[in-house]
């Protein structure tokens, strides 16, 4: 009932590890697995190591976490040493994020292609608390660094939209006439935290990406717009959806606001790693309430 397919990957289920949980080594991406994940995504990686913001760098808020870790990484060298050995006993699609400057990025993403262990490829363009997010928010650079990554990688192509655009649907549309095969919305929302105390920024970079159940209607109206547009323009790449999915209604609206996935990350902090099966589980007694016998059914069938 819950098996599902994004452009080329077949999943077991919608739910998907996002970027920057638990996708750091071998060890806890087999952990998510095991928990029922229906695919993982690494961390996202850079040509080279970079050692990321000083402390501090998160802040739990009400409805959800603030951050600027500014992407901390071994480097790809050091990380594909991590994706080998998960492949070993690899049951689940996995994604390998990676970020860097407009020159960097073919290089990168045709290093990620020829390892074996890869499914697919996601670019993160859409960091909000580092230089590579002014990528986001041009249409015309987007579909160039599409143009350019496409011809040098044959796994499909993930893009990862920002929410901190003019118009996100603009950024889609370019993404998808370039050859993106699928796309993910959201990353983290801009946001700040000051402590009265002491009259301060509470992060170290001031600005940090916002995630969590608080961006859960953001997310919803991205995934929407996105998807609608598509439609009218007669494109059909799938989109997984990203941003406050807690349980397994959250991951019912997401689908019928046009996703045919859904990543999780700031959810494991409120549900802990048992999280992923118990979304599956919740949305498969949703479905079966009300007739629903598959997930292609209500993808987009809120987008009226």
């Amino acid at each position: 009932m819950l098996k599902t397919k994004i452009g080329e990957l077949r999943l077991r289920n919608p739910t998907i590890l996002a970027s920057g949980i638990l996708g750091t080594n071998a060890g806890l991406l087999k952990r998510v697995s095991d928990a029922g994940a229906g695919a993982v995504t690494t961390k996202s990686i850079s040509l080279k190591p970079q050692e990321g913001y000083e402390n501090p760098t998160v802040v739990e808020l009400e409805c959800g976490l603030l951050n600027a870790m500014g992407l901390p990484n071994p480097g790809i060298d050091e990380f594909k040493k991590e994706m080998e050995k998960f492949e070993k006993d690899k049951e689940i699609p996995l994604i390998a994020s990676c970020f860097g400057t407009p020159d960097e990025f073919p290089l990168l993403a045709s290093r990620l292609d020829a390892l074996r262990g890869v499914d697919a490829i996601e670019l993160d363009i859409s960091c909000p608390h580092h230089g590579v997010g002014e990528i986001s928010q041009d249409a015309e650079l987007v579909k160039s660094l599409v143009e350019d990554i496409k011809p040098v990688i044959k796994k499909p192509l993930i893009v990862k939209l920002s929410p901190n655009v003019t118009s996100i649907s603009e950024i889609a549309l370019s993404a998808a006439d370039a050859g993106a095969d699928i796309l993910s919305a959201i990353n983290t929302v801009r946001g700040m935290a000051i402590n009265i105390e002491t009259a301060e920024p509470v992060l170290y970079n001031k600005v940090g990406g916002y995630s969590g159940p608080g961006i859960k209607p953001i997310a919803l109206r991205c995934v929407y717009e996105v998807f609608s547009t598509l439609k009218n323009a007669g494109m059909d790449v799938p989109i997984i959806g990203i941003g406050g999915i807690i349980c397994g209604r959250d991951a019912a609206e997401m689908i019928m606001a046009g996703a045919s996935a859904v990543g999780i990350g700031t959810g494991i902090m409120h549900r802990e790693i048992e999280i992923f099966q118990s979304v599956c589980d919740e949305m498969e007694e949703f479905m079966l309430k009300e007739g629903y016998s598959n997930i292609e059914e209500i993808v987009g069938l809120g987008v009226k």
